[in-house]
């Protein structure tokens, strides 16, 4: 096990922020909120979900106005705020769009939800959009940046958010540890896509230190022959909660589980749900995730 670690590795960061790939909004906090520091809770609480461009079950974003895709997010973050979680990753997280309302939709959900600070990293821009994903918290984040895979035409650009919340589980730490969670999204047409921007995110993450959950829409399950999520855990050393568990399908009539949580070796689940709630055309999932005992405990 990798020691658990506050500092985030320098030489990894500037390779990061000099890449071109890289698309980075400013870590922000609303003004009417309160940002707390360190996260004292025993388990961490965390929540994923793409939240569809904010049409929630509707067909197409651009055929609903900017008052409908307000009223869903209305609704998408009260089921944010009943999950009542310390870290939430979105993904398809729409910045000013024409086709999707001309709002910035991480910051109608950080002012209009308890979580006030966000990271929003948008990877697909063009006249009629610009979208990515983000990340939610009472929390201040520290150290975030962002990445676009390298495109995947026709296909649109997807990427990943990245940023860091102190934690001292029920305050019994000396220090609080850094923990980084990031929020992906996978390309949905082609295996052989996955797998390159998996090889993408795990040479990004490798130089990391210290407990990470990373979070986010995989396009891809367990069960099929040659999973990208299998080869995903395989290559960054993170696991899955119950992987063949019935219940837990998070898209479409089929039951597909497209949408997790992978964590690193310090961490271990302690719960794991999917919201009924019909927010967007995926469900959310949420973990509680706790810390580890070492051995010599």
């Amino acid at each position: 096990m990798r020691p658990l670690s506050n500092r985030w590795p320098l030489a990894l960061l500037i390779l990061a922020l000099c890449m071109s790939s890289i698309s980075v909004r400013a870590q922000t906090c609303s003004a009417q909120h309160q940002a707390l520091d360190v996260v004292d809770a025993p388990v961490l609480r965390v929540v994923t979900l793409n939240m569809a461009h904010g049409r929630k079950d509707g067909k197409n974003q651009m055929f609903l106005n900017g008052e409908t895709i307000r009223a869903n997010l209305v609704e998408l973050g009260q089921l944010l705020d009943r999950a009542d979680a310390h870290v939430i990753a979105l993904q398809e997280a729409d910045a000013e769009s024409a086709w999707s309302g001309k709002f910035n939709h991480v910051e109608f959900l950080a002012e209009n939800t308890a979580y006030g600070c966000s990271f929003h990293g948008v990877h697909a821009s063009n006249k009629m959009y610009d979208f990515g994903t983000a990340l939610l918290s009472r929390y201040e984040f520290k150290g975030a940046f962002a990445h676009s895979f390298v495109p995947s035409r026709p296909t649109t650009t997807k990427g990943f958010s990245l940023a860091a919340l102190d934690w001292n589980p029920g305050g019994v730490l000396a220090e609080p540890v850094s923990i980084k969670f990031a929020s992906v999204h996978l390309d949905f047409s082609r295996r052989s896509v996955r797998r390159s921007q998996i090889d993408e995110m795990t040479r990004l993450l490798s130089g990391i230190e210290g407990p990470m959950v990373v979070m986010g829409d995989f396009n891809t399950d367990w069960q099929t022959k040659d999973s990208s999520l299998k080869y995903l855990a395989e290559q960054s050393g993170l696991s899955v909660f119950s992987p063949h568990a019935e219940g837990l399908s998070t898209y479409g009539d089929k039951g597909a589980r497209l949408d997790w949580v992978l964590i690193s070796g310090e961490l271990e689940f302690s719960d794991y749900a999917v919201f009924p709630d019909v927010v967007s055309d995926h469900y959310a999932v949420v973990a509680e995730i706790g810390l580890k005992k070492h051995s010599d405990d």
